[in-house]
């Protein structure tokens, strides 16, 4: 066996050299996917303790590419190894999406509507065709679709975050600690995917409910949501289409202060987050840093503006998930089709005194935070030099960008919660369990033994408000420490914020009767698929993804150029 081991790091080795020389012509062009394969290189053949300075991201990518390309070189597969083969292993990974983001979505359709299902159902007003509609739409994002064919690191990182959500909702922790790691090998900045915005998720479900009888009543009080999250040990936690901006900052003291109470009863629960914690911290010790490679050029830094980019950019790949919230806004309701009539008065545009005092903070932010990487205006490949062109070409201008930062926010917060007039049943439908009781051991004391699981209403579907404020915590940990601004970045927290913000349309109610009955022409099948049973802004971001896609690909392959200090090498435009 050992033998035959090394024939193949051999045949590997012997191969790889030989190609290697006509390979860099190409993968040149394509930027650091250059210095990947050169890692690639010297992973290929056994030399692992020689690193390239410029790769800054742990060597998971290379691991995968080992074990792939070793895999068919053992079994008499693959005799060369190429460029193709090399960016092979990220169509694995994309082959691997689809399945991953459904898998997840049946756990976010759970989640949603607040039930336990029996095995292989989804929630009653869940439509299978959108839930693989979303699906599709999620592989087709422009940023992931073009680098599943690259050999860049961003898709494996993107599929083991996900793959630790599903654990997570799965419960399955000794999984979630394994794979948590192994997404650490990929992206050091996931550890604040697996182990904060899960852990999060986690202190919420069990301080969700206190004392059995216990609830809040809408609105609540701040003096009741302190005593109430003290002495019950429960959270305040509206949902998301019912909370106003107060209720985010109440929903956030009263985790603090239901998790200092409830701290050693908490403790057992989060053992695994605090693995993946210590696990990170003693990396970074040991590398005396958070990056491998290159770290005069990526030094952590506070950059708090990375948290207004982030809105603009879930706003332009999403509006057409969000033109409803700005229709809402823009036009009288009675003008309104009542399809898209956002019935419920926290979905208007926010109040001028939460808007300016917010508008305010933004202004201070780009005014005292604005960080211009030497990188981002000397490379002229990517999209975001453009951007930052505009925005530095006249001071004014980024400044002017603040409205646009903060009605994207508007919109993709509220977009969390879903649309808020879907109907819900009357009664229990087949599918629906109770939620069993899953509570904290017992204690000595006047406060409940464990926080007793809920009996879900009918009407108790959506996100909850500590739902986004764990995404909003570690998609802050994830970019106001990077001073380099870069679109790959935001992949993993708008697919996480896309799996979420996935909900029934309005309509569904009345569609999800109407799917029983047979459709028996051609022009009710036509009204069915487009949008009396489907949600159309699926296919509005089906059509928008597949344009974007085509353009940007399509410059990539066709507007190549060349530098003046570097003739002879073509340039090419990329994300």
């Amino acid at each position: 066996m050992s033998e035959s081991i090394l024939d193949m790091e051999d045949g590997l080795r012997h191969s790889y050299q030989r190609k290697m020389e006509s390979l860099r012509i190409f993968a040149e062009s394509s930027f650091d996917e250059f210095f990947h394969i050169q890692q690639a290189e010297l992973y290929l053949q056994g030399r692992f303790s020689e690193w390239h300075p410029k790769i800054t991201t742990p060597p998971g990518l290379y691991l995968v590419s080992l074990l792939y390309l070793g895999f068919l070189s053992l079994v008499g597969i693959l005799h060369q190894v190429t460029v193709a083969d090399l960016r092979r292993t990220n169509a694995w990974a994309a082959a691997l999406f689809p399945f991953i983001c459904r898998s997840v979505l049946r756990g976010v359709a759970i989640d949603y509507d607040g039930i336990q299902l029996l095995d292989r159902t989804l929630p009653w007003l869940w439509s299978l065709a959108e839930i693989n509609h979303a699906v599709l739409n999620i592989c087709l994002f422009p940023p992931l679709f073009f680098f599943f064919g690259l050999y860049y690191t961003d898709v494996w990182s993107a599929l083991s975050v996900l793959i630790s959500i599903r654990l997570h909702q799965k419960m399955a922790i000794k999984y979630l600690v394994l794979a948590g790691i192994v997404s650490l090998f990929f992206r050091q900045t996931n550890i604040f995917w697996v182990a904060v915005y899960l852990g999060g998720l986690e202190v919420a479900r069990r301080l969700r409910r206190g004392r059995p009888g216990f609830e809040y009543v809408p609105s609540a009080t701040w003096s009741a949501v302190v005593l109430g999250s003290w002495q019950n040990l429960c959270i305040y936690d509206p949902l998301v289409a019912q909370a106003s901006f107060e209720d985010y900052v109440k929903t956030t003291l009263s985790i603090v202060t239901a998790s200092v109470g409830a701290f050693k009863i908490l403790l057992p629960y989060l053992k695994p987050y605090i693995i993946l914690l210590g696990a990170f911290g003693y990396f970074v010790l040991w590398n005396g840093g958070v990056v491998l490679g290159d770290k005069q050029n990526h030094v952590p830094s506070l950059h708090l503006a990375q948290m207004l980019y982030i809105w603009p950019y879930i706003m332009f790949f999403s509006f057409p998930l969000l033109y409803p919230y700005f229709l809402n806004a823009v036009i009288p309701q009675e003008y309104i089709p009542s399809p898209f009539h956002l019935s419920s008065t926290k979905h208007q545009i926010p109040r001028l005194i939460v808007a300016i005092p917010i508008m305010a903070i933004m202004l201070a932010v780009v005014h005292l935070n604005t960080i211009v990487h030497p990188f981002t205006l000397a490379d002229n490949r990517h999209y975001t030099f453009y951007v930052f062109r505009i925005l530095l070409r006249h001071p004014a201008n980024k400044y002017l960008a603040v409205p646009i930062y903060f009605y994207s926010a508007w919109a993709a917060i509220t977009a969390f919660g879903g649309l808020p007039n879907v109907q819900t049943p009357s009664k229990k439908l087949p599918g629906d369990l109770d939620a069993p009781k899953q509570g904290f051991p017992g204690r000595v004391s006047t406060r409940p033994r464990f926080p007793a699981a809920p009996k879900f209403s009918a009407h108790d579907r959506g996100h909850h408000v500590s739902t986004m404020l764990a995404w909003l915590l570690a998609t802050s940990l994830s970019l106001v420490t990077a001073p380099l601004v870069e679109p790959r970045y935001f992949i993993v927290p708008w697919l996480v914020w896309r799996l979420q913000v996935a909900s029934p349309w309005p309509t569904g109610a009345e569609a999800y009767k109407k799917r029983k009955k047979k459709i028996r022409t051609f022009k009710a099948w036509y009204k069915a698929v487009l949008y009396a049973q489907h949600d159309h802004r699926l296919w509005l971001e089906t059509i928008w993804f597949m344009a974007v896609n085509c353009g940007v690909c399509y410059v990539f392959l066709h507007w190549g150029f060349e530098w003046p200090q570097d003739k002879g090498k073509v340039q090419r435009f990329m994300w």
